[in-house]
């Protein structure tokens, strides 16, 4: 066996390692006897939210990281269900008074389970409490720099909606900082079966557009200096949109990147995929089973990495202008490796996404420039946004258009029955066995070398 096949062999046995032996602490809780104690019954709550809630059409949905039940100590989360007009924050503390709730599974497309309660449970989250009496007891409590970020992030996503209105201010805060509360299900669902969902959920692809931004920012800045207030700009934009598991993925992995140019080594993005995935996995291995986002965002970057360039070379007939090959080729790898889990975790998947990201992807990191110089000038000025606002205006609604358009496209996507998993194992399977006949396609997992410069 190469040296380069063990290590990657290497690398993936460690994290199955890592899942396995740290899944057992995991496991062995005491939730079955906590949710018997408490669900269905009328409890007092006191804790502190600990996330941003999210805003939904017409309520808002946080977490609470408990402290006390019915004056008893205890160590788990609750999510809870208010009305939206409530006033709620990070880091309060309060007092919640209402009925305690054992989440449940539940069905969806084409008679599939969703695990929702695994789902919370890799969040800690034991119970739900939906519409209780809730009293704010004090503020000041959470992590100050969280505070600070959530803060100006309300305030930056309100410049926007001043002068771009609905539904772009939605789309333009979901480009921009991964806030998609305000879409709406009827517009989320058009961009999910537009094939678009991933640029309003701040994918990997987001981060890297704004990871490449600071970058140019501060380059005038001396190299050691830039660098490093570079990977510190990419952690507070993680923190500030709520560092879900595609966010810490890709900030991970951005950090990385910085991290070898400091010590003048080469970066290399197969590494820093695994490196990035075995440091989330550490700090909590129940991701790997229950999160869909970091299944998904694990798998859209695999197939970038092992695809993208091998098709690439295979698409001559299409033009390299304006980066269309390279776009075909990165759309085609990400959906080859993507489409089976989606298929069988959703039995949904579109056949017009390569199209429409063709169309409308060129023009994001356009958007999102001056979507951030909208809500960036809105902090000084008005009128100055309005002239920012007015170009950003332009380029969400034709990225409305488009989606609205193929979204309702006879055939736009495909539905399918539920089917067993081992289909899924047995496709990636023959694709392992398939790929390592061909040793260049691993080349990218090497490890760093020095650079020649």
């Amino acid at each position: 066996m190469s040296h380069k096949k063990f290590n990657l062999l290497f690398i993936i046995l460690l994290l199955f390692s890592i899942c396995i032996r740290s899944y057992s602490a995991y496991g062995n809780n005491d939730r079955e006897a906590l949710v018997e104690k408490y669900s269905g019954q009328k409890a007092e709550v006191r804790g502190i939210i600990s996330d941003e809630p999210l805003v939904k059409d017409f309520t808002k949905t946080f977490t609470v990281r408990v402290e006390k039940i019915n004056d008893v100590p205890e160590n788990v989360s609750l999510r809870v269900q208010a009305d939206r007009y409530l006033d709620f924050k990070y880091g309060q503390r309060i007092l919640l008074k209402g009925k305690l709730s054992a989440p449940f599974n539940f069905k969806s497309n084409g008679d599939r389970t969703f695990d929702y309660i695994n789902f919370l449970l890799k969040d800690g989250i034991y119970f739900e409490m939906k519409k209780p009496t809730i009293e704010i007891v004090n503020e000041g409590r959470g992590n100050l720099i969280s505070k600070i970020l959530f803060k100006i992030k309300q305030r930056f996503l309100g410049n926007i909606k001043k002068v771009l209105g609905e539904p772009h201010a939605a789309l333009a805060g979901g480009l921009v900082v991964g806030e998609k509360s305000a879409l709406g299900k009827e517009l989320i669902d058009d961009f999910r079966m537009a094939g678009l969902i991933h640029i309003v959920v701040l994918s990997g692809y987001n981060i890297t557009i704004v990871a490449d931004s600071i970058r140019r920012i501060l380059a005038f800045l001396p190299r050691t200096a830039g660098i490093i207030l570079g990977g510190l700009g990419i952690v507070c934009f993680g923190i500030l949109v709520g560092g879900g598991a595609t966010v810490v993925r890709s900030c991970i992995m951005a950090v990385i990147a910085l991290s070898g140019e400091l010590l003048r080594r080469d970066y290399n993005v197969g590494k820093a995929l695994f490196v990035a995935a075995a440091l989330m996995l550490i700090q909590n291995p129940l991701i790997l089973l229950y999160d869909p986002s970091f299944q998904l965002s694990f798998l859209a970057t695999l197939g970038l990495i092992l695809l993208s360039s091998r098709i690439e070379k295979r698409l001559g007939f299409i033009t390299e202008k304006f980066g269309i090959r390279g776009l075909v080729a990165s759309t085609l790898a990400t959906q080859i490796f993507v489409s089976p889990y989606i298929l069988y975790m959703m039995g949904q998947l579109s056949i017009i996404g390569i199209v429409v990201n063709i169309l409308v992807l060129p023009i994001i990191p356009v958007t999102m420039l001056f979507v951030t110089l909208t809500g960036l000038f809105g902090f000084v000025s008005t009128i100055i946004s309005e002239i920012a606002g007015w170009i950003s205006h332009i380029l969400l609604s034709y990225e409305l258009m488009m989606v609205r358009f193929f979204a309702h496209v006879p055939f736009a996507s495909i539905d399918l029955p539920k089917f067993s998993f081992w289909i899924v194992i047995g496709f990636y399977a023959s694709y392992f066995v398939a790929l390592t006949k061909f040793p260049s396609t691993f080349s990218q997992f090497k490890f760093w070398k020095k650079s020649s410069t």
